[in-house]
């Protein structure tokens, strides 16, 4: 339907209707129309009409006409051949377009659910994937905490073994200063014991000593002898002899006093460092105790 007015149908005219002798058929009655809708439509759909040659006319452009006009409700309508064939094409067109985008559509649809159908697919594979890796992450978790308790644990240890070598480390220092002070000590008896053996200043002194004592005891036998012999003079040489001897007497006595007082003196050092060592033995003991706990 034609949105400037009612269809109409007029029959083609005749190029000459008297020509043929021919009498026009009579044409329907077209429903009455006012004067400004006939008007509007003689514009719209009019064709040329033959004229008298005789008579001058000149042809008309009509403007295009942009008026609306309302459908008429009275009377019948009728559609023109041509423009029936024209809408015929066009739902032909109308429907082929439509067949085709509702092709177009149902490739779209169809790929669309191929790829819903592989999303799915790949959505599944990640929530068994993601299941595995949280079963994964607890276990990890779980051999994370274990491994954490159990780092604590060496820790622990490891603080333990720390003071222990500490402890092993004191007791070796302890032991090892003590076996020192004891090899002095033994050192220092060692050299005390030495001031009376064989060949000592104290050994030899006393040889001397003793050597002079005999000779005196001689010299004073043979004085007594000659005086009771009345060889004063001889009497009075042994005598002298016997003095010197006795001199020398005295004088080792002495040497040996003063050898038996280093002996006293290094005796007396020998026992201070011998409790001493006493004393860091006890203390070693003590240490070296808290070695193995």
């Amino acid at each position: 339907m034609d949105q400037l007015g009612p269809d109409r149908k007029d029959p083609e005219p005749d190029p000459d209707p008297t020509s043929s002798g021919a009498t026009p058929p009579a044409a329907d009655t077209p429903p009455a129309i006012d004067a400004a809708t006939e008007a509007v439509a003689t514009h719209a759909y009019a064709t040329p009409l033959d004229t008298d040659a005789a008579v001058p006319t000149e042809a008309v452009e009509h403007p295009p006409v942009h008026a609306f006009v309302p459908e008429q409700a009275r009377g019948g309508r009728r559609v023109g051949g041509r423009l029936s064939a024209l809408m015929a094409v066009l739902s032909v067109l109308a429907i082929g377009g439509a067949a085709t985008v509702g092709y177009s559509l149902n490739q779209d649809l169809t790929a669309t659910r191929a790829t819903l159908a592989s999303t799915e697919g790949d959505l599944e594979t990640t929530k068994s994937t993601l299941v595995d890796t949280t079963a994964t992450l607890d276990a990890t978790n779980t051999t994370l905490a274990g491994a954490t308790e159990e780092r604590t644990k060496l820790d622990s240890k490891v603080a333990k073994l720390e003071a222990q070598v500490s402890t092993q480390t004191k007791c070796v220092d302890l032991q090892t200063s003590a076996l020192e002070e004891l090899v002095g000590i033994t050192e220092l008896q060692r050299i005390n014991n030495n001031r009376t053996k064989v060949d000592s200043t104290w050994a030899k002194s006393d040889t001397k000593r003793a050597n002079a004592a005999g000779d005196a005891l001689n010299a004073y036998y043979q004085a007594y002898s000659k005086s009771f012999d009345r060889a004063l003079a001889s009497a009075r040489s042994w005598a002298a002899k016997g003095k010197e001897a006795v001199g020398v007497v005295s004088i080792q006595a002495k040497q040996q006093l003063a050898e038996f007082d280093l002996i006293d003196r290094s005796a007396t050092e020998i026992e201070v460092a011998v409790k001493a060592l006493e004393q860091q033995l006890k203390t070693t003991e003590a240490t070296c105790a808290g070695v193995g706990s």
